[in-house]
């Protein structure tokens, strides 16, 4: 790996990483940047396939790639939400999902990098002989999964889309691997309600802690909810009727644009909750001062 792209990949890496557990998510990261050979295969691929790269013309966008992969499937808009603030998004491929085929949905998104990795990446060029650096482009490519459809993503890359002329004359088997895809964004939606149907049992029970777990489904660090927040909420079921209302989606990215970042517990996020949306005089009483302020920085 050159230096000056191993620079950049630990520069993108870190960003993400700080900006996803700012809010908590469940989530695993796998970053790389291509090797010498792999770039020249894929050069030479491209134009086996009449479509070559060139150095006016559509360059190589994804020698570093990122790929993010979240446990629940709303969480890939979250993803999306948060690093469209914090990245310049040039182009994505999203696709819509057709009701009668089987077919996987795609989330790639081209990245450009910042104004630091462009002049990084044209020291690279001028350092080294290759032509092969003149067709890269400066940009890196994201790509967002769910935890149950990453698996079939890599067989469906590596025994698939590099292989395409052993799919040719095998549309039923092709059809099949789709199939199997259907099956797991299925189960996706059927975690997703799962944990939506536990979350108000926990509430009915007056569970709170429980509540925002299964609510929230966030990286929680070990600390339980006090003791005087736990009275407030049993004392005050409606509070809990709110907690359950709330949108998660849009809460969690009104807390990734807050420029205050806390510990990811219990008692931080019932603090938010009430200071940004749900708004209890009691609740407000036992909130920290830093956190009070923060509905004035969205």
């Amino acid at each position: 790996m050159i230096a000056g792209f191993q620079l950049i990949e630990k520069q993108i890496h870190q960003k993400i990483v700080d900006e996803l557990n700012k809010v908590g998510l469940l989530y695993r990261i796998f970053v790389r940047t291509k090797s010498e050979k792999s770039i020249s295969e894929k050069i030479e691929r491209k134009i086996h396939e009449g479509n070559p790269y060139e150095e006016k013309g559509k360059k190589i966008q994804d020698v570093i790639g990122v790929r993010i992969v979240t446990y629940f499937k709303d969480d890939i808009n979250v993803v999306k939400e948060i690093l469209n603030c914090k990245f310049n998004f040039i182009d994505e491929e999203i696709d819509e999902l057709e009701l009668t085929v089987f077919k996987p949905k795609r989330t790639n998104i081209i990245c450009q990098f910042d104004e630091n990795q462009i002049q990084i990446l044209k020291e690279v060029n001028s350092a080294t002989e290759k032509s092969n650096f003149n067709l890269i482009d400066n940009t890196f490519e994201l790509q967002l999964r769910t935890m149950l459809s990453e698996g079939w993503h890599e067989i469906d890359h590596s025994l698939r889309y590099k292989c395409k002329n052993d799919w040719k004359e095998h549309k039923e088997s092709e059809r099949l691997l789709n199939g199997i895809y259907a099956s797991l964004e299925t189960n996706d939606i059927a975690l997703k309600n799962l944990f939506n149907e536990l979350s108000y049992r926990h509430f009915k029970n007056k569970n709170w802690e429980a509540l925002l777990r299964n609510k929230f489904r966030l990286q929680f660090q070990l600390s339980n909810l006090k003791s005087d927040l736990i009275d407030i909420l049993d004392s005050d079921s409606s509070i809990g009727k709110q907690i359950l209302k709330i949108d998660r989606t849009a809460f969690l990215l009104k807390i990734s644009e807050l420029d205050l970042s806390l510990p990811v517990n219990f008692n931080n996020l019932l603090y938010l909750l009430n200071t940004i949306e749900i708004k209890n005089e009691k609740l407000l009483e036992k909130t920290p001062d830093l956190i009070k302020t923060t509905h004035n920085t969205i």
